[in-house]
């Protein structure tokens, strides 16, 4: 496996050199930050073999805010095998763990001659597809930071009102209840969703499973795609059905949606859901924590009048005197 990337910076994370006069002009290339974010998380080590002055490519590194993803700065005017081989030692890792990479194939060669593997991509991202990396990312993790990039340039680019952007999104939302291939991934949103959790619940697998089959839970859960892709499962809710009432137990959103009203039209969903079955009414609930601000105004905005608080968390109900909103109208939902 991969323990170390070492980094060049120069048309490697960057456009452009910092050694020349143009400097100011020198450009972040899409994808540098996230890649070195997903290596950082992977506790793969990143740092930097750079022929340049230090003072002016830290200096680059602090602009573009990259420096926190360093554990160590190589920058300077040695050999770059002689550099890579000291970062090897000081951090005791064998060739076969070290990735170098580079956009100059002389200095690639010139590493490769110890034995490390030396590459170079046009897109930094394309890094995690390589042996000893893409087995700890979970499955199409690229492809799918490829399309949130292509979102956010888009996003970007539109001059237009922002819900005209997302009609030219071409959202598609499909709500249905859990499969037995979902729960891997419900657990996944619930125990690390801090911004788009209102309730901020964490969960085992199987004490989750047990309260489904047990108590009768229903598990909605959302699947998302766009002109640019495919999300995945991107939120759930857990509802108790033990009462005559239905209570949104828990409902999470991906912090990758932000923005899109997910979690509103997810909540409009089970309205509708409930209001079909005749239910006599609907809770929800929402725990205040220092992350969640934005699920504050959840259920009012969707009818709920606000019930109660204690412990911290906010009660609200709806109860079917008045009628279930629509969903936003740039965004398809599809409900199985």
């Amino acid at each position: 496996m991969i323990k170390m990337v070492v980094w060049d910076l120069d048309n490697t994370l960057w456009e452009g050199s910092v050694y020349y006069k143009d400097k100011e002009k020198v450009k972040l290339k899409e994808g540098s930050k996230e890649v070195l974010k997903e290596l950082k998380k992977r506790e793969i080590k990143n740092v930097v073999c750079s022929k340049n002055y230090f003072e002016d490519g830290e200096k680059k590194l602090k602009e573009f805010g990259l420096l926190e993803f360093f554990e160590d700065l190589k920058i300077n005017w040695e050999l770059k095998s002689k550099n890579v081989l000291e970062l090897m030692e000081k951090f005791n890792v064998s060739k076969e763990e070290v990735l170098f990479v580079d956009d100059d194939a002389f200095q690639r060669e010139e590493v490769s001659l110890i034995g490390v593997k030396s590459l170079y991509f046009e897109d930094p991202l394309d890094v995690l597809e390589v042996d000893g990396i893409k087995e700890l990312l979970e499955e199409d993790r690229v492809r799918l930071l490829k399309e949130q990039r292509e979102r956010e340039k888009g996003e970007k680019e539109h001059k237009g009102d922002y819900k005209e952007f997302l009609k030219k999104c071409e959202m598609k939302m499909v709500i249905r209840e859990v499969e037995d291939s979902d729960w891997e991934r419900v657990v996944q949103l619930l125990n690390r969703t801090n911004e788009l959790n209102a309730t901020s619940n964490r969960y085992k697998l199987e004490e989750l499973k047990e309260s489904y089959e047990v108590n009768n839970d229903r598990v909605f859960v959302v699947e998302l795609k766009d002109r640019f892709g495919e999300y995945g499962i991107i939120g759930e809710a857990i509802i108790d059905t033990m009462n005559e009432f239905w209570s949104i137990r828990d409902l999470t959103v991906s912090c990758r949606t932000m923005g899109r009203g997910i979690g509103g039209a997810l909540v409009v969903g089970i309205l509708k859901k409930g209001k079909e079955e005749k239910v006599s009414k609907v809770r929800g609930y929402v725990k205040e924590t220092e992350s969640n601000w934005r699920m504050k105004p959840l259920f009012e905005k969707r009818g709920f009048r606000k019930v109660g608080k204690k412990d911290g968390i906010h009660s609200y109900e709806f109860d079917f005197s008045e009628e279930v909103m629509g969903f936003p109208e740039y965004l398809g939902v599809e409900m199985k």
